[in-house]
């Protein structure tokens, strides 16, 4: 019997339909509850029914960034997953499987179906016997998760904890997980701490098309609205959702939209519009594997370039890449705060790992910090939309509000809003533009753009963005390198990452994509790379995976 007081990783597959993410949130929950940080992933292709599902769930003492894919205990719903992770496998790794679908496996046998049935179940209940074996082999006193399992099984409590300790009794122990502390954090998906980020920031409305993996905040934002105060629609399209958001932040509302590659294309005339009608609006763009349809449930970092430079004309606006919950919630929560400071779009690139992974996250670490950045009010006097500024910046009056008339428009104009065309207005609009980029590249040197981690003296360096920042933060913490995360990356944070990578002998640059897009854009400020890893599969690269690849080009 081994023992494994520090941390564990778990997988459980089956196919889709099955309740397997369900079944993995629970035992994260039970596992968070016994004081473990947790980072869960969901690994599965855009079907309804069918093909493989599978969670992996890794829970740590410590803060976790990643998985390893060398799971500990194996919960097979069918034969399949043996099969197709069999080269993930270690000769400690436990199998529990569902005999009476798995036949000829090594492990640990449980009859689920043959369970559920005696009892007067239903098959979606296989998954509660199969999480009672969990415990069971895990070394979990019954009396310790008895109590746990009953408040995650909201429906027919009882018979699903029956069924779980059925599993339990006929389950062996074969580790000995100890209480790592006291529950320490909430348990939340990336999607969650964005929605939960935006109403902190202020929004007050959510507009969104569904579009994995950005569908998620619409869904959890959609159930808290009479909570949050929320106004939150599902238009007809993208195109729909960015104009509806503009309009809304015209009547004084703080408004957000939320998609994916295909329908961040879609509103690239609205981000245009933004640009010259100086329209607050936050936009999150969760990217997905490969161009066009892509791989909706799958994952990458291909978008940068194009964030950067989504619309047509000049105009300023400002890109930020959180890595995981707690960044994601502190940085959605600027975002409004940001958009209506400087009237300009706020573009948040995440991706499908971030989107649809767990993980915990300690409240008290993100709500007690003011996201308020305000905006210039209207002053005395006759308004203009558009005053021309020291700054770039003009008063920010609503159709709604006691300003007078406000004249919004989308085709150049002059400082009332008037429709023109003369040459020295339009070279005052571009200069306006112009003055308000540099001071919104002024003022967010003031904020933490860039995190640096890990050993701040080591000459190797390696630079990452989007969720792969945690991961290459934990794993330069052991390997006792640097690690460097710009979370800001539009308008560049030349200065901080200038010092956040200085005295590096080698600079190394992770990234989700086959083309080195942080890379290359490090290279246009004159930040130089000596080597690129770059993972494309479609999946977070494993620690396991990207050490080895380190250790290949350290």
């Amino acid at each position: 019997m081994g023992e494994k007081g520090s941390e564990i990783e778990i997988l459980i597959g089956g196919k889709a339909g099955e309740g397997i993410n369900r079944a993995g949130q629970v035992i994260a929950e039970i596992l968070s509850e016994m004081g473990y940080y947790i980072f869960m992933i969901f690994d599965h292709p855009s079907l309804i029914k069918g093909g493989h599902n599978y969670s992996i769930i890794r829970a740590s003492e410590h803060p976790v960034g990643g998985i390893k894919r060398k799971p500990d205990i194996v919960l097979a719903l069918d034969k399949n997953t043996i099969k197709l992770h069999e080269a993930e496998l270690s000769p400690h790794t436990v199998v529990i499987f569902n005999s009476d679908k798995v036949k000829n496996a090594e492990g640990i046998g449980i009859p689920a179906v043959s369970i559920v049935d005696s009892a007067g179940g239903v098959p979606i209940m296989i998954n509660s016997c199969l999480i009672g074996a969990f415990c069971k082999t895990a070394g979990l006193e019954w009396s310790d998760v008895e109590q746990i399992l009953l408040d995650k099984f909201p429906v027919r409590s009882a018979l699903n904890l029956d069924i779980a300790r059925k599993g339990y009794d006929i389950s062996e122990v074969k580790f000995q997980l100890i209480r790592a502390g006291e529950n320490r954090a909430k348990l939340i998906t990336g999607s969650e701490s964005l929605g939960l980020g935006l109403c902190y920031g202020g929004i007050e409305g959510y507009i969104a098309y569904p579009m994995s993996p950005a569908s998620g905040i619409l869904h959890f934002l959609s159930s808290k609205k009479d909570e949050f105060n929320l106004k939150v629609f599902q238009p007809e399209g993208e195109i729909a959702a960015i104009l509806m958001a503009e309009g809304m932040a015209c009547c004084g509302c703080r408004a957000a939209v939320g998609t994916s590659g295909g329908g961040f294309c879609l509103m690239n005339e609205g981000i245009s519009y933004s640009g010259l009608a100086e329209i607050p609006i936050v936009i999150i763009n969760s990217q997905r594997q490969s161009p066009s349809t892509g791989a909706p449930t799958y994952t990458a970092q291909s978008d940068l370039p194009y964030a950067i430079s989504a619309g047509h004309g000049e105009f300023p606006r400002i890109v930020i890449s959180p890595g995981n919950a707690e960044q994601a919630f502190m940085w959605s929560a600027k975002a409004p705060g940001l958009a209506w400071k400087y009237q300009v779009p706020v573009i948040i690139l995440t991706d499908v790992t971030l989107n649809d992974s767990l993980y915990s996250l300690s409240p008290e670490t993100v709500i007690n910090e003011d996201y308020d950045y305000g905006y210039k009010e209207v002053d005395e006097g006759p308004y203009l939309r558009y005053r021309f500024t020291g700054d770039g910046i003009s008063p920010l009056g609503f159709f709604n509000g006691n300003s007078g008339p406000v004249k919004i428009n989308g085709k150049t104009h002059d400082e009332s809003g008037i429709s023109t065309e003369n040459p020295r207005i339009l070279e005052k609009l571009a200069e306006k533009r112009i003055r308000k980029a540099s001071i919104i590249k002024r003022d967010m040197e003031g904020e933490k753009c860039v995190l640096r981690s890990g050993n701040s003296n080591s000459g190797t360096t390696v630079v990452s963005w989007g969720s792969n920042g945690p991961l290459c933060s934990e794993l330069c913490s052991r390997l006792k390198i640097r690690s460097v995360q710009p979370i800001v990356l539009h308008p560049f944070p030349e200065k901080q990452f200038e010092t956040a990578i200085s005295e590096s002998s080698k600079i190394i640059v992770v990234e989700d994509n086959s083309t080195g897009q942080l890379s290359e854009l490090m290279k246009s400020y004159g930040f130089f790379s000596d080597n690129r890893i770059l993972n494309y599969s479609g999946r977070q690269i494993s620690l396991e995976t990207l050490e080895k690849r380190l250790m290949e080009v350290i």
